[in-house]
């Protein structure tokens, strides 16, 4: 006999927690005609498309990332609610501040972004977050280079980013200071990058990008 599942569990382990999640999970699967109304259970085999038909039909979009402007490519997002997985951030904070950051960046026409302090794990994150969207380069804020060096660096991006409230001297933020960098003060990566961001668009702003 083959194995079959709740309906309800299947659409949970895809992200769908909420009543309304769950209810328009349901509403797509039934049109797809992978199940029908009233039944509770869904084969097991079934899983592949159902997963497929999910993704192809629903698309759930946390308020944060409306708020933010990230859903302007889904018009008819369903609002995720407690526990629901957003298409667009996966429930991810520094994601969010990441794509918000990629956004700020692109208006202002910026990609090549370095950023200077913050410690191991930071250095190692950021690139991954940044994808193939921005040309990151990471700079230790405790070590000190001649100010050619630094400034042969300056010349060669958009734009700097100083981690002030992370791991940073102030003789090696006082070296990269200038018209192309921004200051942050936020602790924690998705606040400093959603205040690298503001700033970033402040400038475009001014600069009528």
């Amino acid at each position: 006999m083959a194995r079959d599942l709740p309906t309800a569990k299947l659409l949970r382990e895809c992200g769908y927690h909420s009543d309304a999640a769950q209810a328009a999970g349901r509403a797509a699967l039934e049109a797809a005609g992978i199940t029908r109304e009233g039944k509770e259970r869904i084969a097991e085999w079934k899983r592949p498309d159902a997963v497929a038909t999910l993704k192809a039909r629903v698309t759930l979009l946390c308020e944060a990332c409306r708020l933010a402007g990230l859903g302007g490519g889904h018009p008819t997002a369903i609002i995720a609610g407690a526990g629901d997985r957003c298409v667009i951030c996966e429930g991810s904070a520094t994601r969010r501040g990441a794509l918000i950051l990629i956004r700020a960046c692109q208006r202002a026409r910026f990609h090549r972004v370095i950023f200077v302090g913050g410690n191991p794990d930071v250095h190692r994150e950021l690139p991954l977050l940044m994808g193939n969207d921005l040309d990151v380069r990471i700079v230790d804020g405790m070590t000190s280079r001649p100010g050619r060096d630094v400034q042969r660096e300056i010349d060669g991006c958009d734009v700097v980013v100083l981690l002030g409230s992370t791991e940073i001297s102030h003789t090696v933020s006082a070296t990269w200071a200038g018209p192309k960098t921004v200051a942050t003060q936020s602790r924690g990566i998705s606040a400093f990058l959603l205040e690298a961001a503001e700033k970033i668009d402040a400038r475009a702003g001014r600069a009528g990008l």
